[in-house]
């Protein structure tokens, strides 16, 4: 799971070896952003503090930098990558692509949990597709899911070539929380 999405300014001030009073002053000079807590106390996010650490060239702190979890959607129809980003929106970026050589070359160029393919995609060989995917070693981590496979047949094959699930035509609507349950992430 992600971190936690705010932080407190003293514990900026622990990590950065600073008086309390310093991150409250940047604060109200506005080089931080940060909000007030019910309780009327500073909170600011840690999206804030990532950027704010890019500009001032402080060090990120590790709970603030743990990045956020990746999925690409390859070849699903308009309902269910709507359906995804809905269900992701909150845990995951989610990148959705109705190429399935353009998901593969995003999934590959950076930091992907999960790459979500069409089984049944015209054509495109999934299987030979997912054997040249975990063959790259930087992309070996990914998870990867083929949803709407036609055939018993076809998702033998996926699965032999590689594939961490296969889903029948008829699981499709289940793929949301399928890919939640997969990013390691509880009921919404």
């Amino acid at each position: 799971m992600n971190g936690p999405p705010f932080v407190r300014p003293s514990q900026l001030a622990r990590f950065w070896e600073l008086h309390p009073r310093t991150v409250h002053t940047w604060i109200r000079q506005g080089r931080i952003a940060a909000i007030r807590s019910p309780g009327n106390h500073f909170r600011v996010r840690t999206v804030e503090v990532s950027a704010f650490c890019e500009r001032a060239g402080l060090p990120v702190p590790p709970f603030v930098a743990t990045p956020p979890k990746r999925v690409v959607v390859a070849a699903a129809p308009a309902p269910l990558r709507r359906a995804v980003v809905r269900e992701l929106k909150t845990a995951a970026t989610v990148e959705t692509f109705e190429d399935p050589y353009q998901a593969l070359v995003a999934a590959a160029s950076g930091p992907t949990a999960v790459l979500a393919m069409g089984g049944a995609a015209p054509h495109f060989d999934v299987a030979a597709a997912i054997r040249a995917l975990k063959g790259s070693p930087a992309a070996a981590g990914i998870v990867v899911v083929a949803f709407g496979v036609t055939s018993r047949a076809l998702a033998a094959s996926i699965e032999r070539a590689g594939a961490d699930r296969s889903m029948r035509r008829a699981q499709t609507g289940e793929l949301p929380r399928v890919l939640r349950e997969l990013l390691g992430l509880g009921p919404d």
